[in-house]
C-alpha cells in the first residue's frame, strides 16, 4: 500500500496558533487522487519517518522564512528532496510561499 500518489499536494502552516510541523505534517494533505484517509499528511496518519525526515528540515527552514536552497536551486524558496527508502522512494517539491502581509 502506497503512503503517497503522484500529485498529491501538503500546505503547512505556522500561524494562528496552528502549527502543523510539530505533528509531522497530519493533515497538511489538501489534495490528492487517493483516499485522504489512506495518504500520510491526511486526517489519520502523519508522515512516514523516512520521507519525514528527508524533508522536514527544509520545511522547517521555509516555514522560518528562510532561504531553502539558496545557491543550489533556481529559485531559492524551491527545494528537491527524496525520501530515502530505497525501495520505494518518494519525490518531494517544497516550495516556501510568501503570502503578502
Amino acid at each position: 500500500m502506497s503512503c503517497y500518489n503522484k500529485g498529491d499536494v501538503f500546505v503547512f502552516y505556522r500561524e494562528d496558533g496552528k502549527d502543523s510541523f510539530w505533528q509531522c505534517g497530519l493533515n497538511t494533505l489538501v489534495s490528492t487522487t487517493g483516499d485522504p484517509k489512506k495518504i500520510a499528511g491526511g486526517p489519520d496518519k502523519p508522515f512516514c519517518s523516512e520521507a519525514w525526515d528527508a524533508i522536514s528540515r527544509y520545511i522547517y527552514t521555509g516555514l522560518q522564512g528562510g532561504s531553502i536552497m539558496k545557491g543550489w536551486m533556481k529559485e531559492e524558496n524551491t527545494m528537491i528532496a527524496c525520501c530515502s527508502d530505497g525501495t520505494r522512494p518518494v519525490i518531494f517539491k517544497i516550495e516556501r510561499i510568501d503570502i503578502p502581509e
